[in-house]
């Protein structure tokens, strides 16, 4: 039986609006673990946090599930919690118990009421959040739309570390502003994924966003903006404690896209939680 330190484990509550991505987000996070050898589906019953007779006839979270998965070396504390709001006491009760908070966002319809009430509940507790955005893979995705929604009724601290490249059925192309690359998902759910060179349209934008990320993190740590400026870019190591602060203190609020059924992004995800959260 492993056995990690304290700073190697993560507990956080996936929470959000009932139907928004959370507990496939998690089947996902599972499989990418290697805790199981598929992503279950809601619609066969086959998920592993709704068990549930209730939940599998209903198809939707009634009660908090934990689960856990290693990745990274870090230990994953995972509590997938119910969004309608017949049961948000059981989101509640879970942002109580945890060190941050991912806030799925459905992208075809964006915050809901749901999102509303975990959002107070995390900020009443003072932990971090990372907004998930969710479903890049279906119809009408929206996410310029959805994201601009989120800065607007939530915080201009939103910023997104990950843009997906071609939201819609076969999204499997990430521009990830950290890394200034362009991520290519395999097709076959695997989660595993080639690093390469932006195109031309996208290597502006990403570098913008880059250096605008590199602000943020400079008002936890002035000596990154020096090195910024006199080297012209920076490591992601360099990062890590930088923005390891922005994130605990909420100068930034992190904002990353998946489709979890396809299982596109997800791996990517848990290397941010793994690295740069509390």
């Amino acid at each position: 039986m492993s056995t990690f330190k304290s700073s190697d484990i993560r507990n956080f509550a996936i929470v959000g609006h009932g139907t928004s991505g959370k507990t496939v987000l998690s089947e996902a996070m599972l499989y990418n673990g290697g805790e199981t050898n598929r992503i279950g589906k809601i619609e066969d019953g086959t998920t592993i946090s709704d068990y549930h007779l209730s939940e599998t006839s209903r198809q939707i979270s009634i009660s908090t599930t934990l689960l856990h998965c290693g990745w990274e070396g870090k230990k994953f504390n995972i509590l997938d919690a119910p969004g309608f709001l017949d049961f948000i006491g059981e989101a509640r009760s879970a942002l109580h118990v945890v060190d941050f908070a991912l806030v799925a966002v459905p992208v075809v319809s964006g915050p809901e009421a749901g999102t509303d009430l975990v959002w107070k509940y995390a900020g009443e507790r003072g932990i971090p959040k990372l907004i998930v955005v969710t479903m890049l893979n279906k119809e009408h995705s929206k996410f310029d739309t959805v994201m601009k929604e989120l800065m607007d009724h939530f915080s201009k601290r939103i910023f997104p570390f990950l843009l997906p490249m071609n939201a819609g059925p076969g999204f499997n192309q990430i521009a990830d502003v950290l890394r200034r690359k362009m991520l290519t998902y395999r097709t076959d759910g695997s989660g595993k994924y080639e690093e390469g060179d932006l195109p031309d349209e996208w290597q502006d934008k990403v570098d913008q966003l880059h250096e605008e990320l590199i602000e943020y993190i400079a008002e936890s740590d002035d000596s990154l903006l020096k090195k910024f400026f006199d080297q012209g870019s920076l490591s992601e190591d360099e990062l890590r404690d930088g923005l390891h602060d922005a994130i605990q203190n909420g100068t930034v609020i992190p904002l990353v896209c998946s489709a979890a059924d396809a299982n596109v992004g997800v791996t990517r995800i848990m290397d941010l939680l793994a690295k740069y959260y509390p």
